[in-house]
């Protein structure tokens, strides 16, 4: 899996006007008087990052007046932990992280969701230890990585399929892990998202099965930032969700070179973007799904005993921040308020 994650250590990664500028952007620098401001966003390494990509890789924060530091991670929970401990203001990521947070007290707000699908998550197995259909799951060891959408999605497609969690033996695991711990056969089979699942399939090739279920979840990928630096900083809110919204329309025109963007910012092969690219629908906005499948994913939650006691379900609305999109783009809100 190195193609894919060997530059996804941790980075600290300051883009400058001269570097953003050598992208070939061809956007003029910000119209704000004096210097830009400067933010740092935690990216989670997924196509589902795909517009925040594109809005630091061809200088849209830049024109609207600011300067962005790159943390770039694996996945969404370390992510989501550089906001919570101020070593970012703004991090990438999808929503399973943001529920677990939010249950635990953590103050974040999402600003957006930048990408939804329903194609992101799969069960990869290992054929050759005689799995063949989701119910020769039962009994065995599957590998995932705790509080995150791989989580969920494993007991979701489970369920699906009458089969309870304490019929399987889970083991957490950091998702980078996950697809060399199948091919070595620490673990019967994982629950994985892109762009992990097509390393873990090339892993196995034909000893290997893969289980989906477009029906099941649809997963989203957010912006969020703490709730305190969103009262601090509704302008900066406001700047990034514009920024957003320019990438968007960049990347909607010119698919192959945001497909290339992405590939180059995150490290990855550009023949898994390039695979996964039209099971994603990207666009900034905030939908009325997104509160239900938080709700969805706290009652699961809370059912299997994962938010340290707390049973109480919360009122989403509190953590998504509305004023900044309704501010830029009113028409992207489809939430009952």
């Amino acid at each position: 899996m190195a193609h894919w994650h060997g530059r996804v250590h941790l980075v600290v990664l300051l883009l400058g006007a001269a570097a953003v500028l050598s992208l070939g952007t061809g956007c003029q620098s910000a119209k704000q008087a004096g210097p830009p401001e400067k933010v740092t966003i935690a990216y989670t390494v997924s196509t589902g990052a795909a517009v925040a990509d594109v809005a630091q890789m061809r200088g849209f924060y830049r024109e609207e007046g600011l300067e962005v530091a790159v943390r770039l991670h694996p996945y969404g929970k370390p992510a989501l932990q550089d906001v919570l401990d101020g070593k970012a203001d703004f991090a990438t990521l999808g929503e399973t992280p943001i529920v677990f947070a939010v249950m635990k007290g953590d103050p974040v707000s999402i600003i957006a969701t930048i990408q939804m699908t329903n194609l992101e998550n799969a069960i990869v197995a290992r054929k050759d230890r005689g799995i063949g259909a989701m119910g020769d799951l039962r009994g065995r060891k599957i590998a995932t990585s705790l509080g995150t959408t791989l989580d969920y999605f494993l007991d979701a497609i489970l369920g699906a399929k009458g089969i309870s969690r304490k019929e399987v033996t889970v083991i957490d695991m950091k998702v980078e892990e996950l697809s060399d711990a199948l091919a070595r056969g620490d673990v019967d089979a994982i629950s994985t998202f892109h762009p992990y699942i097509i390393p873990a399939q090339k892993n196995l090739g034909d000893r290997g099965i893969t289980f989906r279920d477009k029906d099941i979840y649809t997963a989203t990928f957010n912006m969020i930032a703490k709730q305190e630096f969103i009262r601090r900083n509704p302008e900066k809110i406001k700047k990034i969700l514009r920024a957003l919204i320019k990438a968007e329309e960049f990347l909607n025109r010119h698919p192959a070179e945001a497909q290339k963007i992405v590939a180059d910012f995150s490290g990855a092969d550009i023949s898994i973007v390039r695979e996964v690219w039209a099971g994603y629908n990207f666009g900034v906005g905030l939908d009325q799904s997104l509160l239900l499948a938080m709700e969805d994913e706290s009652k699961w939650a809370i059912k299997n005993r994962l938010t340290g006691g707390m049973t109480k379900l919360p009122n989403y609305l509190d953590f998504i921040y509305l004023d900044g999109l309704a501010s830029v783009k009113p028409k992207a809100i489809n939430i009952l308020r």
